[in-house]
């Protein structure tokens, strides 16, 4: 059942004061930022999740200067996607701004905007130009999220659009510009207050201002920063140790409101195609976790606590290339006995992939600096290459293997493979042409050569065959594998992936 929240945001003419006004709550704002910008945002942070949201733009009409409002209605909310971190998409359909407002009726979700006599049968005031109701429901992390916001403007009013300084005449004659109340009202929408401190298109009443400011673009911006209010690291496959602790972001400072003052550690993780990725935690046994898999725009967000068993977390879910963001939380109030006894603590993280490919291999680097237009990729298999991870039992005999697009200009030249482990403890390793793993100094060394053969346009390259770690006194480790290769023209000179070929034994 959802929990929905009714509130309107008034524009007012200049002759009346400033007003929010919120049913049944009055919804106190906050004042961020320094006297540069002196934005409005909820206190409660409330917002679009992924910052982006569907309007429909197809209000019926033409303007007295022959603009259509629907067209009006487009050039605002292109102005807010063109300059701030929020999307508005726009659909050239109509809806009803009303739909589903009365006393029992449940809310449409859908975005509309028209012109109303009333606001959905209660009376305007008689200097409001225009109302946004919105919709909020609660989300994972304990704030609302909107999902509805309806535009209503003054029907009892005279509108045209046009730029520059308001036209002249008295209240109940004057004109006034439709695009810039819209730009205002799309400001509601995302879910930004008023703003009287500054040059805004947010101040409570209108001006001679038509387009949007330096402080609405940094309401905006600092209203959707997500994951960038916070310090974040990138998360690697493999095991990520971390701890929530003092000097922490808290999820009222990654939401940009709320209340919620618990710990949670933020990051970030970089898919080069589609994966199934499942993110493992283990405590220390006093933290009271959660673990959350999102956008990078803090949406769809998936959350669990306990699904791998003593009170450890577990995510498992099918993700697609792009960035995405893991975040580690605890609890504002209370612990769930037997999960702990503080909201502090350290962990573990294990970040395992499985996919139907080798991965791509992001992130090319060169012992010297150069560039070649080459394509790396690596993954492990316990099934002959009839799918790919990076976790494997110690039982489990696994085969890791890589394969690297030479570059065109270096096809068919005299040249090397090189081959590249580093151990937990930051030991490097490298494959020699008898195949022997053995140790390496890259700074007194020359690059290392696993094997010298006629480049061929791809080169395929096992790196372990057949290992099982068992066999070897090994029962967990996290290494990871590079893959690389030179041209004896310039034999200083080695190509390989930066992101690593991870293995990950547990």
């Amino acid at each position: 059942m959802k929990n929905i929240r009714f509130a309107l945001a008034l524009f007012q003419s200049p002759r009346v004061l400033s007003t929010r006004v919120l049913s049944p709550l009055i919804i106190a704002a906050t004042l961020f930022g320094s006297a540069a910008q002196a934005f409005d945002i909820s206190a409660n942070g409330n917002k679009w999740p992924g910052a982006q949201t569907l309007i429909f733009t197809g209000m019926p009409g033409t303007s007295r200067s022959g603009v259509p409002w629907s067209l009006a209605l487009q050039r605002a909310a292109a102005e807010w996607t063109d300059n701030t971190r929020f999307t508005f998409e726009s659909s050239p359909l109509y809806r009803d701004p009303c739909a589903g407002s009365g006393p029992g009726n449940p809310p449409d979700i859908l975005n509309g905007i028209d012109f109303r006599s009333t606001v959905c049968g209660n009376s305007f005031n008689a200097s409001t130009l225009a109302v946004t109701v919105f919709f909020t429901e609660f989300n994972i992390l304990g704030t609302a999220d909107l999902v509805e916001a309806d535009i209503i403007f003054n029907q009892n009013l005279n509108f045209d659009v046009y730029d520059g300084p308001q036209r002249p005449g008295s209240n109940s004659t004057r004109e006034y510009d439709f695009q810039r109340i819209a730009l205002h009202e799309l400001g509601h929408v995302i879910g930004l207050g008023h703003d009287d401190t500054q040059r805004a298109i947010m101040s409570s009443t209108i001006g001679n201002l038509f387009r949007l400011q330096p402080d609405d673009i940094a309401g905006a911006d600092t209203l959707y920063a997500g994951i960038e209010n916070c310090d974040y690291r990138a998360a690697r496959f493999g095991w990520v140790y971390g701890e929530l602790g003092g000097g922490d972001c808290r999820v009222q400072q990654l939401l940009s409101g709320g209340t919620d003052d618990s710990f949670i550690d933020v990051y970030t993780l970089d898919l080069t195609q589609d994966v199934r990725v499942t993110v493992d935690m283990v405590t220390d046994g006093q933290l009271d976790s959660v673990l959350f898999i999102g956008n990078s725009n803090l949406g769809a967000l998936r959350v669990d606590e306990d699904s791998a068993g003593n009170c450890n977390p577990r995510l498992t879910t099918n993700l697609p290339a792009g960035r995405h963001t893991i975040l580690v939380n605890t609890y504002s109030n209370g612990i769930t006995p037997p999960c702990g006894n503080t909201n502090t603590g350290s962990y573990r993280m294990s970040v395992v992939l499985q996919s139907a490919d080798l991965l791509t291999l992001s992130g090319q680097q060169s012992f010297q600096g150069g560039v070649a237009d080459a394509n790396f990729f690596g993954g492990v298999t316990t099934n002959g290459g009839q799918s790919f991870t990076n976790r494997v039992s110690s039982s489990q005999a696994f085969d890791v293997r890589g394969r690297i697009e030479i570059d065109p200009a270096h096809q068919g030249q005299s040249g090397f493979l090189a081959v590249a482990l580093i151990t937990p403890q930051g030991e490097i390793l490298v494959k020699n042409t008898l195949g022997e793993l053995v140790g390496y100094q890259p700074e007194v060394q020359p690059v290392p050569v696993s094997e010298r053969k006629v480049l061929s346009a791809v080169e395929q390259i096992d790196i372990l065959s057949q290992f099982r770690a068992a066999d070897n006194g090994i029962s967990e480790i996290d290494v990871d594998f590079f893959i690389g290769y030179g041209v004896d023209s310039n034999p200083g000179e080695l190509y390989y992936n930066g992101q690593p070929i991870n293995v990950l034994i547990e």
